[in-house]
């Protein structure tokens, strides 16, 4: 179970990293895709069909050393909102780049979807257990702290 974990971590960083690559424009700042990401979770929480619950937003240095990124996160109880938090990120211009079947685990499913314009990316993962649940993380790409 934790190989899969490191192996879906894995899997995800390189398909960021080459999608990155391939994107022609230069990202913006980090406070500019900051706000950016903030006012694109805003509007799913804006959502009530989605039922997701109150965003955690921070900055954290899980890149690698010396460099930094924003994220957000939050979660529903409801298992349907998966769905509508697809359509949702296809609204805001996010393109599907990973999806279940790439990265099926028993325990929950996966969803990647990525801008390429702003280069944010978003993860919706649905874990199953007694009482489903819908995650969704927002991230910016990895930026030199100053």
């Amino acid at each position: 179970m934790r190989a899969r974990r490191h192996a879906l971590s894995a899997m995800l960083i390189c398909v960021a990293a080459v999608t990155a690559c391939a994107a022609p424009s230069q990202p913006p700042t980090l406070e500019a895709a900051s706000r950016q990401l903030d006012a694109d979770a805003g509007e799913l929480i804006r959502a009530t069909e989605l039922r997701l619950s109150a965003v955690r937003s921070a900055d954290d240095d899980t890149c690698v050393p010396g460099q930094l990124r924003h994220f957000v996160q939050a979660e529903s109880d409801f298992a349907q909102a998966a769905d509508g938090l697809l359509a949702r990120l296809r609204a805001l211009g996010y393109d599907q780049v990973v999806d279940d079947l790439d990265l099926r685990d028993d325990d929950q499913g996966v969803a990647v979807l990525r801008n390429p314009r702003t280069r944010l990316e978003f993860e919706l993962t649905v874990l199953s257990g007694e009482k489903p649940a819908v995650r969704v993380v927002g991230k910016t790409t990895c930026y030199t702290a100053e």
